[in-house]
C-alpha cells in the first residue's frame, strides 16, 4: 500500500482537513519469562527440589543427555505443588538450562470452568509472539503451530500448573527432545509417561521453620514461634503439617500480634469446626479440599465419607468392604482416591489411611449428610 494519496485533479468545496495515522509494523511481544514470584518462606522441600533439578537438567547430572521430557508434581490440595514447581523453574533458568525461555500457564483444572487445551494453546502461542488474529481456529492446528514454533527455539521449559487430567496437558507437550514440560496436579498423571514426584506433608522441623519464617517476613522481630517451640509443634500438628494450613495459621498470628501461639492452638483444638478457624479471609483449607471432593464420582465420594468415620488410624481391605456393605473391597475406587491423593496407602499391603485434615474434612461432610435419613445409601 502506498504511503501517500495523490489529490491532484480533485475538486474540493469548502475546507479540507487531512488526517493521517501511522502504524509501525513490528514483531509481537513475547512472554517467555512470565514465572510467578517465588513463595515467600519456601522451605522443607530439599529432597524433592533435588529430584526436580535432576529431571530438568538436560544432562541429568551425569554428562549424558537424558530423555525425561515431562515431570509431574502431584499431591493433596494445599501441599505446595505450585510453590515447588516455581522454585525449580527459577533454579533451572538460573542454571542456564532453558535459554529459549520459560512459558507458564495456569490450567485452573479444578475451577468451575477449567482451561481447555485449545485455550491454553492460544495463550502459549501469544506468549511465543503470535498475533491474536494469526492464532489458528482449531486446537489441532494450534498444537501444530505451537510445536513448529518451539522447534525453531532454543530449549524452552513449559510449566503447566494445576492440571486436572492428562487430556488437558497432552496437547501442550513439546515435540522436540531439548524442551521440557513441568506439570502440577492433584492427581498422579502417570498416563503421561512422566517422571512422577508426589508430595507429602512437611516434616515437623520444616513445618516449624515455615511458621517462623512466615511470621518474620511480616515482622522480623516476631519471636512467638521461636519462643514457644512446644506450642508451635502442637500448632503444626493441628495443621496436619500442610503448607497451606500452616501459612493460614501464620497469617492469623501476624494479623493479631498480641495473640500467642498457645492461644491459637487452643482455638483450633477446641473449635467444633477446625476448618472454619483455618481461614484467613483469602485462603481456606476447606475450600481447597472441596475443589477435589466435588469432582469425585458418587461412589468415590461416599467411600471417602465412610473412611473418614472409620475407627483407628488405618483400615484394611476387609474393613472397607464392611463399611460399604459389600462382599469385596472397592479396589478400583480406593486406587482412584489414591491417585487423587485423598487416600494414602497404609503401613502394609491392603491397608489404607487418610491425612488428618482429609479425615476431618470427610467427617464434616458426613455430619452434613446425617441430615438426610438415607445418607449411607447415597
Amino acid at each position: 500500500m502506498s504511503d501517500h494519496i495523490d489529490l491532484r485533479g480533485g475538486e474540493f468545496r469548502g475546507t479540507v482537513i487531512g488526517k493521517a495515522e501511522y502504524r509501525q509494523q513490528g514483531s509481537a511481544p513475547t512472554a517467555l519469562d512470565a514465572l510467578p514470584p517465588k513463595t515467600a518462606g519456601f522451605t522443607g522441600r530439599e529432597r524433592e527440589l533435588d529430584r526436580l533439578r535432576a529431571a530438568l537438567n538436560p544432562m541429568g547430572g551425569s554428562g549424558v543427555p537424558q530423555a525425561v521430557l515431562v515431570t509431574a508434581v502431584s499431591g493433596l490440595g494445599g501441599i505446595g505443588k505450585t510453590a515447588l514447581a516455581v522454585q525449580a523453574a527459577y533454579a533451572a533458568r538460573e542454571a542456564g538450562w532453558f535459554p529459549g525461555g520459560v512459558l507458564f500457564v495456569d490450567l485452573h483444572g479444578y475451577d468451575d470452568a477449567p482451561v481447555t487445551a485449545g485455550q491454553a494453546l492460544q495463550s502459549l502461542l501469544q506468549a511465543l509472539g503470535v498475533e491474536p488474529e494469526h492464532v489458528p481456529a482449531t486446537a489441532d492446528e494450534r498444537a501444530g503451530l505451537y510445536r513448529s514454533l518451539l522447534a525453531e527455539r532454543d530449549a524452552v521449559l513449559i510449566l503447566a500448573d494445576n492440571a486436572s487430567s492428562p487430556e488437558q496437558v497432552r496437547p501442550l507437550l513439546p515435540g522436540g527432545g531439548r524442551h521440557r514440560a513441568l506439570v502440577t496436579s492433584r492427581n498422579r498423571l502417570s498416563q503421561l509417561g512422566a517422571r512422577l514426584i508426589p508430595l507429602d506433608q512437611l516434616m515437623p522441623a520444616a513445618a516449624h521453620e515455615l511458621l517462623d519464617r512466615a511470621l518474620r517476613i511480616a515482622d522480623p522481630e516476631d519471636d512467638r514461634v521461636a519462643d514457644d517451640a512446644e506450642a508451635a509443634a502442637r500448632l503444626a500438628n493441628l495443621c496436619g503439617h500442610l503448607p497451606l494450613a500452616l501459612q493460614i495459621a501464620a497469617a492469623l498470628l501476624a494479623e493479631d500480634p498480641d495473640k500467642s501461639v498457645a492461644e491459637l492452638v487452643e482455638e483450633l483444638a477446641t473449635s467444633y469446626d477446625r476448618f472454619a478457624a483455618l481461614d484467613d479471609g483469602d485462603r481456606s483449607v476447606r475450600a481447597a479440599f472441596h475443589l477435589s471432593y466435588r469432582r469425585l464420582p458418587a461412589d468415590q465420594a461416599r467411600l471417602l465419607r465412610l473412611l473418614a468415620i472409620a475407627p483407628g488410624p488405618e483400615v484394611t481391605d476387609e474393613v472397607v468392604a464392611v463399611l460399604i456393605g459389600a462382599d469385596a473391597p472397592p479396589l478400583k475406587d480406593l486406587r482412584a482416591l489414591g491417585r487423587a491423593h485423598l487416600v494414602e496407602r497404609g503401613s502394609g499391603r491392603g491397608r489404607w489411611r487418610l491425612h488428618d485434615l482429609v479425615r476431618a474434612f470427610g467427617t464434616s461432610v458426613m455430619a452434613q449428610w446425617t441430615l438426610s435419613p438415607i445418607f449411607l445409601g447415597s
